[in-house]
C-alpha cells in the first residue's frame, strides 16, 4: 500500500509537469502557502497556451494542491483518481468544527487529513472514478440543507492564496452516500449501491432537499424507473420523496402527485415547495403529504435565464384570457395583434406588437404550455426583460387571488406522454 501511495505521488508530479510541457514553453508559474494547524497546503498555478480544436490557441490554467507535514508532502492512496488524467489534490478544504486541525482533500475522491499519534492520518470519506465529488451540509441553513457544491479541478488563480472552508453546519453529506459528523469526524456510508427504494431513482436533481427534526434522516427527490416497469404498471405520477435514515442505512418513498404538489419543473423543487406540500409528525422522524382542503392556486413561472414566462398545465381556454391581459397591460387593442398563426410542430403563434416593440404568445396544446417573451427576432434588453417581468408578477398576482383556475388542467406522466399511453 506504501508502494502505491508513494507511486502516486511520483505520478502526479510527472503529470503536472507534463501538463506545463503540453501548454508549451511559454508559461508562467504561482505558489502560495497556506498555513492550517501543523499542515502546509501548497497551491500551484501553471498558465500558458494550448491548442483547442474548436477555438484553435486558447489560454489554460491548472492548479493542483498539495498538502505537508514538516517539511514532507502527505502522501495520498492511488484511489485519489483513476481516469482524469489530473492525479492531484483538485481543492482542499479545513473542517474548523472537527476535534483537532482537520482537512477535506482531494479529487474525485475525497480524504480526511489529520494527525493521530504524531503522525498524519489520510482516512477515506469517498473513493470513486466515475463521477465528480460532492459535498453539501445537511444543517447549515436553519437546520436544513445548504447549498449543492460538486468538486471540480480549480482553472484560474482567483482566490488561490485563501484556504477553502467548510463550516456552518453539523452533518456534511458527502458525494450523497456519507454523512460526516464534523464534530466526531463519525462516517455513516448509506446506499453505498445507489440502490433505488420502490422503483425511484435519486436525487433527481442532485442533492438533499430537507433534513428531519430527528436529524436522522434525508429527504431526496425522485424519480420513477420506468425503464423495468411493464407499460400497464406504470404511475400516473412519476415522483416521489425518498426519506433515507442514513444511521440504519435504510429509506423509504413518499409518493406525490405533481398536479396536486404544483409540481411543474424540477428547477421548482426547493424547501419552500417541500414544506408547503409535506409535513414530518410530532416526533419529527416521518414524513407525509399534507392533507388540504383546498389546494394553492396555480401560477406561472419566470423564468430569470432567458426572461421568459410560462403557464403549465393549461388548457385551449388560457389563451384568450392571457392574450386579452397583455394587451391590456401594454395599452393595446386588435390592432396591435400582428400575426396569429399555427403550426404543426411549433403550435399556435401570436405577435404583439406596436413600433419596435413586440411580443410573442406561444400556446403547445400538447405539452399544454403557454409561453409568453419578446419577439423571436428582437435582441434581449434589460428594457424586455423589466416589461415581461412585470407582466408576468402582474398576471401571478391575478392567479394568486383565484382567477382563471378553471383553465389549467392535469400534469400528466412524461413517459406515458411519449408513449401515448
Amino acid at each position: 500500500m506504501l508502494i502505491w501511495a508513494g507511486a502516486v505521488v511520483v505520478i502526479g508530479v510527472i503529470l503536472f509537469y507534463v501538463f506545463r510541457k503540453a501548454i508549451g514553453a511559454d508559461t508562467t508559474s504561482i505558489q502560495k502557502e497556506m498555513a492550517y494547524g501543523p499542515f502546509i497546503i501548497r497551491a500551484e498555478a501553471i498558465s500558458g497556451k494550448t491548442y483547442n480544436i474548436n477555438y484553435g490557441m486558447v489560454s489554460q490554467t491548472n492548479v493542483s494542491y498539495s498538502i505537508w507535514y514538516e517539511g514532507k508532502p502527505v502522501e495520498f492512496p492511488s484511489a485519489l483518481q483513476t481516469n482524469t488524467g489530473l492525479p492531484y489534490l483538485w481543492r482542499v478544504h479545513a473542517l474548523p468544527d472537527a476535534p483537532t486541525p482537520t482537512l477535506l482533500a482531494g479529487s474525485q475522491s475525497l480524504y480526511l487529513v489529520f494527525l493521530k499519534d504524531g503522525q498524519p492520518v489520510v482516512e477515506p470519506v469517498i473513493e470513486q472514478s466515475s463521477d465528480f465529488a460532492s459535498v453539501q451540509f445537511l444543517d447549515s441553513e436553519g437546520g436544513q440543507p445548504g447549498a449543492y457544491m460538486q468538486v471540480f479541478s480549480r482553472s484560474d488563480t482567483v482566490g488561490m492564496d485563501q484556504l477553502d472552508t467548510l463550516k456552518g453546519g453539523r452533518y456534511l453529506l458527502v458525494s450523497e452516500h456519507t454523512v460526516l459528523d464534523i464534530p466526531t469526524l463519525k462516517q455513516m456510508i448509506f446506499n453505498k449501491d445507489n440502490n433505488a427504494v420502490d422503483n425511484y431513482s435519486y436525487p433527481q436533481p442532485d442533492g438533499a432537499l430537507a433534513f428531519s427534526p430527528d436529524r436522522k434522516k434525508i429527504v431526496f427527490n425522485a424519480a420513477f424507473q420506468s425503464w423495468n416497469t411493464e407499460q400497464a404498471n406504470l404511475p400516473d405520477s412519476e415522483h416521489a420523496l425518498i426519506v433515507y435514515d442514513f444511521e440504519n442505512d435504510k429509506g423509504y418513498s413518499v409518493l406525490y402527485d405533481d398536479t396536486d404538489t404544483r409540481m411543474t419543473n424540477f428547477e421548482d423543487i426547493n424547501l419552500d415547495w417541500f414544506n408547503t406540500y409535506f409535513e414530518w409528525n410530532t416526533t419529527g422522524d416521518t414524513l407525509s403529504l399534507k392533507k388540504w382542503d383546498k389546494l394553492p392556486y396555480w401560477t406561472g413561472r419566470f423564468r430569470q435565464t432567458d426572461n421568459y414566462y410560462y403557464l403549465y398545465p393549461v388548457k385551449a381556454g388560457m389563451l384568450p384570457v392571457f392574450k386579452d391581459f397583455v394587451l391590456q397591460q401594454m395599452g393595446w387593442g386588435a390592432t396591435n395583434i400582428l400575426s396569429d398563426k399555427t403550426a404543426e410542430y411549433s403550435g399556435r403563434s401570436i405577435e404583439l406588437g406596436s413600433g419596435t416593440t413586440k411580443l410573442d404568445i406561444v400556446f403547445r396544446e400538447d405539452e399544454q404550455q403557454i409561453s409568453f417573451s419578446r419577439n423571436l427576432y428582437e435582441n434581449d434588453s434589460p428594457e424586455y426583460k423589466a416589461m415581461v417581468e412585470k407582466i408576468a408578477r402582474a398576471f401571478d398576482n391575478e392567479l394568486l387571488s383565484g382567477k382563471h383556475q378553471e383553465h389549467f388542467g392535469r400534469i400528466y406522466s412524461e413517459t406515458k406522454r411519449i408513449m401515448e399511453l
